[in-house]
């Protein structure tokens, strides 16, 4: 591999869960947005499962 190459196995067990932590905000919004659109597409605003 060359010099100055990123190596993801190289991060260490706090680098992991730093970079876990940043991504799962974003990507919990993102799903909650496409499940909202999908119910507002189909004309479901609300959720009557509860």
């Amino acid at each position: 591999m060359p010099k100055g190459t990123f190596d993801p196995k190289d991060l260490t067990d706090f680098q992991i869960d730093e970079l876990v932590h940043r991504m799962i905000g974003r990507i919990t919004r993102l799903v909650r947005t496409e499940l909202r659109m999908d119910r507002e597409r189909i004309g479901r605003l609300r959720d009557d499962r509860r």
